[in-house]
């Protein structure tokens, strides 16, 4: 709350969330210090950071819709959003090259992974789960590789390891596999059991399903002739809320039946707890943790159905009394990244310029946003330059949209040196490191990743810009017209 702008993105909602969830997930031995950090109730608590990585991908896939962005309903999106995100890595100017029907079948993936791939969180087939796994992993390799999103990626992958088990991670460490206590299994049972086989069987008909209806809702279709494969939505607005209002209930129905199926065998594990004390402790423990849990998914149910109006209204009014009294702690969130695409017609970059007689004017370079156009996109995640970052918001509207802007134009004039290491640690890379500069302006710039080949002779440049116009006129220290806007913003 008191970084306000700068501290105040869905990421940072979500290491509340996730930290809280910690505190039950993290073992706590008052007993027994030698004991193994398994607890029987600690799959009831994992359910709970399941659920939390459950809402953050559904969510994040059905607002790309809800909002009616045309380049998501388009399937162009990733054609402008590798050079529009806020800080692009040197991997994003690769993956724009790449042809359209590619980006195109790329947002495909991406509502497939976001939202037909997490209610599989909730799956009883443990490989379904291990699929959906390694497809939340996927897609965030992916962007950590192209965009600089701090610890975002990292921290939703480690959320994703609530849908591993104990026997997968020991494959992992190279641990032999046992089945019943007995040696390491060299090869599976012949004949496979009734289980197994219906177990398959549901598995391949989770992908055939999946895979069916991709083709169907994206038109997937080989074209043979442009060797290349066509996608489209094949579905409209209405169709799309009227699915959403028809799954968002059941499928908080479903999540409901999955914690209470984790409950009740945590609760016969701490029947099979030996000794009469042991069992008592492990009892207690579970029915603190089982009630934390549950009351956490209920008041987790609000800013979930937030995706759905009236999936929301439809709740119980005490869970709504429920998430007022905690809302402020913010415990629970609601999520939904990548909401519409900026940048469409060009990136907009706002670029500080500084003059000591208001004729030769001399570019501000910051460490980590686009500037100088032949300097090479910033490696930085997992570290947020919150500065940088917000200057991209301030692009997007006029200089009185940000008050913060004014301020930083004031302690620039002023030379504080707090301010000048947001723009460059390194002062020699800095104009104005002997005396700040008398005037400062701001001009506004639309940026593009410049093709292969492109470019004069020189240092090859990984952009193209053009300027649009100013964006924050010239002023000086006393200026009426900077100290009108601090007047104006609450900053003298």
């Amino acid at each position: 709350q008191v970084g306000q702008v700068f501290l105040y993105f869905q990421w940072d909602s979500l290491l509340l969330e996730a930290g809280f969830l910690a505190v039950l997930v993290a073992p706590l031995r008052l007993l027994r210090a030698g004991s193994p950090a398994w607890r029987p109730h600690d799959a009831v608590t994992f359910w709970a950071v399941r659920w939390l990585l459950f809402r953050l991908m559904f969510a994040s896939g059905v607002v790309k819709l809800t909002s009616r962005c045309p380049t998501w309903w388009g399937l162009t999106a990733l054609t402008y959003h590798y050079e529009s995100q806020c800080i692009p890595t040197p991997g994003a100017w690769l993956a724009h090259q790449l042809p359209v029907w590619l980006h195109k079948l790329s947002v495909v993936a991406t509502y497939v992974i976001e939202v037909a791939v997490p209610p599989l969180f909730f799956a009883p087939l443990r490989r379904l789960r291990l699929f959906a796994f390694y497809c939340q992993v996927l897609l965030q390799v992916l962007i950590i590789l192209t965009g600089n999103y701090n610890f975002f990626n990292a921290l939703t992958i480690v959320l994703s390891f609530s849908l591993l088990d104990e026997e997968h991670v020991g494959r992992w460490l190279g641990r032999p596999r046992k089945r019943h206590g007995t040696a390491p299994s060299l090869s599976p049972a012949w004949p496979p059991s009734l289980g197994s086989v219906l177990g398959t069987l549901l598995e391949l008909s989770t992908y055939g399903l999946l895979l069916y209806w991709t083709v169907q809702y994206f038109g997937l279709e080989l074209n043979w002739d442009k060797r290349l494969l066509d996608s489209k939505v094949a579905f409209t607005y209405h169709e799309f809320t009227t699915w959403l209002r028809t799954v968002t209930l059941p499928l908080v129905g479903v999540a409901f039946l999955s914690l209470s199926w984790e409950i009740l065998v945590a609760m016969y594990r701490c029947a099979c707890v030996r000794g009469c004390f042991w069992k008592l402790w492990a009892t207690l423990q579970w029915a603190i943790m089982a009630t934390a849990t549950v009351g956490l998914f209920a008041v987790s149910l609000v800013p979930f159905t937030y995706i759905e109006h009236e999936s929301n209204g439809k709740l119980w009014p005490g869970i709504h009394q429920m998430f007022g009294a905690v809302e402020r702690f913010q415990l629970v969130n609601s999520y939904g990244l990548f909401r519409r695409m900026t940048g469409v017609g060009g990136r907009p970059e706002v670029i500080l310029e500084g003059s000591y007689d208001r004729h030769s004017w001399t570019e501000i370079e910051f460490m980590y946003k686009p500037g100088n156009v032949s300097v090479a996109p910033a490696v930085v995640a997992p570290h947020q330059p919150r500065l940088d970052w917000q200057l991209w918001f301030a692009a997007l509207g006029p200089h009185q949209s940000s008050p913060w802007f004014s301020a930083l134009v004031l302690r620039l004039l002023q030379g504080q040196p707090d301010v000048l290491r947001l723009v460059q640690t390194d002062q020699s890379r800095y104009p104005f490191r002997d005396r700040p500069p008398t005037f400062l302006r701001a001009q506004l710039y639309k940026y593009w990743f410049t093709a292969p080949g492109e470019g004069s002779p020189g240092p090859a440049p990984w952009w193209r810009r053009q300027r649009v116009q100013e964006f924050f006129p010239t002023v000086s220290l006393g200026d009426p017209t900077l100290e009108s806007l601090l007047s104006q913003h609450g900053l003298k």
